[in-house]
């Protein structure tokens, strides 16, 4: 693990820390204060009271049956000592079911338990359940002993209601008893609850940090091989984040840096053939004066009348002076490259560049036609807007001379009749000058493309392969660059990309 991690997983971890704990706290405190107001003795004596006051009246309840058990004893016996006739006891037990309420039946049951009266109240389909009791009296008036069954009735819920009482007051005393534990459990588990989300926040940051470290161990990684030399490094870009900023601008740097080195090494490898074409310049030069000079003499000075032998002094020495004249032409194009000179950048505009390669088009097509027009139409063509760029106009120049000359000839000897087309065409885009160049020419195999702006190198019979070498250099010290595929109407196709001046 990276320090980057640790320290995002140190931030996530106190983060979560402090707001949990603080929770936890804070969350034990609020138990405790519901327990000390909620269950208190004040409450529970309350709850005992309703328990007691209930139980009472449930107590109550049954005295008053004892006392109507009674009452409809007395009436009993009252009858008895005045009449034990069916109809008058009929009659009595009925007016003593209608005088209470709570009453539901009365029986009168001689010694052979036989019912001589019975009584019922009907059932009231709009009441409630009822619980009901029967109270035994006796009486000893009359012929023999009789035992009257007063069934007497209490609604169902007094005593649901004092169970109901008894049950919460059990629990509020169970409560009350266990007040500190149950917020102590409480506290344990919103502290267990509180680690798993600390389990899942440091998961979840372990995940997030780890992609977010790999992707700065990449850049790390990156730039160390980028220190020892390696420019051929580059990283994806897929996110979206700060991360990503920082990668393409190191991407971006590092394709800088590589166009650069390969500006500054092909930079000085013309460099080094300068020095070499300035030396081979020097040394082919001086022997031909005298070896011109020698042929010159011994045609001049032989005085023999040999026509043979003097016919052949004659086509040495021509041969001498033809060869001599062509070392003199390449000794004047390798000492023209080894004295190129730096370019002297200035404000310019691409279109006054292509106005003067204009004037010189009919002087290039003469020198290709051998005296003659060569045939070729050469079209030129520029934006309406200027082109403002910082250029060497007259080093530019030659650079596109060297160009337009090739195209030329390309275009010629493919169409020496007629039918060849160049054209030239100066434009902007996306923050760049451009100055093309194409024709509908043989082109140029692409297996070539990048060894054609090598010094010496040419697929001529008579060329020195310096023309876009010359034009390379000159284009990289404008900060520049230039490119040859092949154009749509067939032919090559050069482009030298300049960058436009700031606003």
């Amino acid at each position: 693990m990276s320090r980057f991690e640790r320290k995002i997983l140190f931030a996530i971890g106190l983060a979560v820390f402090l707001a949990l704990g603080g929770s936890i706290f804070l969350a034990q405190g609020a138990l405790r204060d519901v327990y000390a107001v909620g269950v208190n003795e004040r409450f529970g004596a309350e709850l005992v009271h309703g328990v007691e006051a209930r139980r009472g009246q449930l107590i109550a309840l049954r005295v008053g049956s004892d006392q109507v058990a009674d009452a409809v004893l007395w009436a009993v016996e009252a009858q008895l000592a005045r009449s034990r006739s069916d109809t008058a006891l009929d009659s009595l037990l009925t007016e003593l079911l209608d005088r209470y309420e709570g009453v539901q039946s009365i029986r009168l049951i001689d010694d052979a338990d036989e019912v001589l009266a019975n009584v019922v109240r009907p059932p009231d389909p709009v009441g409630g359940a009822l619980r009901t009791t029967i109270r035994d009296r006796e009486t000893g008036r009359g012929a023999g002993k009789l035992r009257i069954a007063v069934e007497v009735s209490v609604p169902e819920r007094y005593f649901e209601r004092l169970q109901e009482a008894g049950e919460v007051a059990d629990v509020y005393s169970r409560l009350q008893q266990q007040g500190a534990s149950v917020s102590d459990v409480y506290a344990w588990v919103f502290g267990v609850l509180a680690f798993l989300v600390i389990l899942v926040a440091f998961l979840i940051g372990a995940i997030v940090s780890r992609r977010v470290t790999r992707r700065v161990t990449d850049l790390a990684d990156a730039s160390r091989k980028v220190g020892a030399g390696d420019l051929t490094v580059a990283l994806p870009t897929g996110a979206r984040d700060e991360i990503t900023e920082l990668t393409k601008a190191f991407n971006q740097m590092v394709r800088d840096l590589r166009d650069s080195r390969t500006r500054i090494e092909y930079l000085q490898r013309i460099g080094a053939w300068q020095d070499f074409a300035r030396r081979l310049a020097h040394e082919i030069k001086n022997p031909l004066t005298p070896i011109q000079l020698a042929a010159q003499e011994m045609s001049e000075t032989y005085a023999g009348e040999d026509e043979d032998y003097q016919k052949k002094l004659l086509q040495a020495r021509a041969i001498i002076e033809e060869e001599v004249a062509t070392l003199r032409r390449l000794v004047g194009e390798f000492s023209a490259f080894a004295k190129l000179p730096r370019a002297d950048l200035s404000p310019s505009d691409l279109c006054e560049l292509i106005e003067s390669i204009r004037i010189s088009i009919p002087a290039v097509l003469e020198d290709v036609g051998h005296g003659a027009a060569a045939p070729v139409e050469v079209q030129l063509t520029c934006a309406t807007e200027p082109i403002r760029v910082r250029m060497d106009p007259m080093m530019l120049k030659r650079g596109v001379d060297n160009i337009l000359r090739n195209a030329i000839q390309a275009v010629y000897e493919a169409h020496p009749t007629g039918g060849g087309r160049v054209l030239v065409r100066a434009y902007q885009s996306q923050g760049s000058g451009f100055v093309e160049i194409r024709d509908n020419g043989p082109g140029i195999d692409e297996k070539n493309w990048e060894r054609v702006f090598d010094p010496y190198y040419t697929t001529k019979a008579e060329g020195t392969g310096l023309g876009l070498a010359i034009v390379k250099k000159v284009v990289l010290e404008h900060g520049g660059e230039v490119r040859l595929d092949r154009a749509p109407e067939g032919g090559a196709r050069f482009s030298i990309e300049l960058p436009l001046m700031e606003s």
